[in-house]
């Protein structure tokens, strides 16, 4: 596939600077079984349920302050920075991004066609055939890890600095808002694909264009999980399973002549959708920001990449429709006219942990409820509130626990709310699985996720005072969600 052209400014970047050497908090984002199912959703975290000596989180001995952790640069040793490997430093900068790109684009290919495959040939209905092959993608990982870990730090130089951030460090990436012309030429396209295709295309002959899109790919590959992968921007089961009817000699599951058709089906696909993975559309996206944080490697060892965060910033209302199918909203409140009328009402029914989620206690009782007036106002002004959309770990769950990579996710999604909460805006995000009380309680609603207001619960609306609250989604279809107000 073609990856446009290369601006000049996108020259390979010098190493990025020394941080200072404090400790972060410790959290463990990895399941040791299966206690929280899986679900199709944005969010998926689960905490470890036996935090590091070093720190134990939720006990009442965490600190408060993070001087309380600080190490002296004595304790900790200097991190170094990823440099070009010697075969790169031989090639001219572009030729050097050239091959980061197909390395990556390559790797994600690989990772792609055996999830497929793992799928196609899997028993059961959709929902068993994508959790088998999940599973199988997540061992891949582990086996493919230092290769895939390699590839994606071979990216850095043209990414963008590495910056600082407590214990750890991060490079961003702001989305780009294609010009008027593409954006012209995507409303007459039909599919989601063609749209996708038409910014990817624009945005790889901006400056870091391609690197992040390669970064992404990679990422994807990099965060499989049993309980989620990341790899498929869009769903290709009912088009590939037309595609294989037409084909000769492919009836036969792990057939050769199957393997090879699918192969080649994902491609096409990467060609014609332009999209590698699920995380690429953000990088098109006005209203996001992606921040990739490493761990700091000794003075001999390369950094490690720990996560990936990408946030939105738009009005709450906006927010609530962008979760499409998990938008809480029902009936008459998914007009935003009605909603702005006077003597609409809105509260936030909290969560009410350690209950059966399908008993009625699990949440506050409906007569408590207060109307919450900020709740309204936000809801019905242009003001931002960040929305945080996705959180994937970039290591194998062993290599995450061995090296305290979730101290560093924990630490991300900490800064997420204590930054919102200086600018005074909102934080809110969608809790995608089958038990979200257990996911909220273990891992967002503690310290120092929540330190700064965070709370686990459901959107309610009234016409009026005199009405009951307003009917909801079943309780096994219901949007659970994270909210900080400012």
């Amino acid at each position: 596939m073609g990856f446009g052209t290369l601006e000049d400014s996108c020259q390979p970047l010098f190493s990025p600077r020394s941080m200072p050497q404090k400790r972060s908090l410790d959290i463990e984002l990895s399941p040791p079984d299966d206690t929280i199912p899986r679900k199709e959703a944005k969010l998926e975290l689960i905490l470890d349920d036996t935090p590091s000596a070093s720190t134990r989180v939720g006990d009442g001995s965490t600190a408060a302050a993070s001087s309380d952790l600080s190490l002296s640069e004595a304790e900790t040793p200097e991190p170094v920075c990823r440099k070009l490997s010697v075969d790169d430093e031989r090639l001219p900068a572009r030729d050097g991004l050239k091959c980061a790109v197909e390395a990556a684009m390559s790797i994600f290919k690989e990772a792609w066609v055996a999830h497929v495959i793992s799928r196609d040939a899997a028993k059961g209905d959709e929902e068993d055939r994508e959790d088998k092959a999940s599973s199988d993608s997540e061992l891949l990982v582990a086996e493919k890890y230092e290769e895939m870990k390699s590839i994606l730090l071979d990216l850095l130089p043209w990414v963008g600095p590495m910056q600082p951030e407590g214990t750890h460090q991060v490079v961003e990436f702001r989305g780009r808002q294609p010009p008027r012309h593409v954006l012209r030429n995507k409303e007459r396209l039909e599919e989601d694909r063609e749209c996708l295709r038409t910014e990817l295309e624009w945005l790889r002959g901006e400056p870091r264009g391609r690197a992040w899109e390669a970064m992404c790919a990679v990422a994807a590959a990099l965060s499989s999980r049993k309980e989620k992968s990341w790899l498929e921007a869009l769903e290709i089961s009912s088009s590939l399973e037309e595609h294989l009817k037409k084909q000769s000699g492919c009836k036969t599951k792990k057939g050769e002549k199957r393997t090879a058709a699918i192969r080649s089906f994902i491609g096409e696909e990467m060609s014609s959708s332009g999209g590698c993975g699920f995380f690429a559309h953000y990088l098109v996206r006005s209203t996001t920001t992606m921040r990739v944080a490493f761990a700091p490697g000794l003075p001999t060892q390369l950094p490690t990449p720990a996560a990936l965060v990408i946030t939105a910033r738009m009005p709450l209302w906006d927010a609530m429709r962008s979760l499409d199918g998990d938008c809480p909203f029902l009936g008459a409140a998914v007009d935003r006219d009605w909603c702005s009328k006077a003597g609409r009402q809105f509260a936030f029914q909290t969560a009410n942990f350690g209950v059966d989620e399908e008993s009625r206690k699990c949440r506050a009782a409906a007569e408590t409820l207060l109307p919450d007036s900020k709740l309204r106002d936000l809801l019905r002004s242009r003001k931002p509130v960040v929305q945080l959309e996705i959180i994937a770990a970039l290591a194998p769950r062993d290599v995450a626990k061995k090296q305290g990579l979730s101290e560093i996710v924990k630490a991300e999604l900490a800064m997420v709310m204590l930054e919102a909460k200086r600018r005074g805006e909102a934080v809110v995000f969608c809790l995608g699985s089958d038990s979200p009380h257990v996911l909220a309680e273990k891992v967002y609603v503690r310290p120092p996720i929540s330190d700064y207001g965070l709370r686990c619960g459901y959107l309610r609306w009234r016409a009026s005072s005199s009405e009951s609250w307003a009917r909801e989604r079943v309780w096994d279809d219901r949007t659970c969600l994270c909210l900080q107000m400012p």
